[in-house]
């Protein structure tokens, strides 16, 4: 029997960075999507990826992370500390949010996902590649 590897290339445009702060919260869709969170470089004022994650409700997934209510004591501490920002994708399809979460994970590393909790992808693809634009 053949085995078929199968690679996938996403293309997705991220939405404006979106300051992590109370009165942000409404800008942000109650939509199913992928986002990263990003922190502000002290040395040259660039943003430093440290968190992705995909959500069934990136509003309520945004307002968790504000509140301190996830499992990653990591990224709550960082974020009740540092100037950091969000930015999403808006996808509806549970799969592709999963792919999309694997590829970004496996192209950045990003620091602060928990080596329990590694992007899993939806099992469709061996490698998948992510092309990035923004808004």
């Amino acid at each position: 029997m053949y085995k078929y590897v199968v690679n996938a290339t996403l293309k997705i445009i991220w939405s404006e960075k979106i300051e992590y702060r109370d009165d942000n919260a409404e800008s942000i869709p109650s939509t199913g999507g992928v986002y990263e969170i990003q922190g502000k470089k002290t040395s040259d004022g660039g943003f430093t990826r440290r968190y992705v994650g995909e959500s069934n409700n990136l509003k309520e997934t945004y307002s968790k992370h504000l509140a301190g209510y996830t499992s990653n004591e990591k990224l709550n501490q960082f974020l009740k500390e540092k100037r950091s920002f969000f930015r999403y994708v808006k996808i509806n399809s549970d799969s592709i949010r999963k792919d999309l979460e694997k590829g970004l994970y496996s192209k950045y590393k990003h620091s602060f996902v928990d080596a329990e909790h590694l992007p899993s992808g939806s099992g469709k693809y061996v490698k998948i590649n992510v092309e990035e634009k923004n808004e």
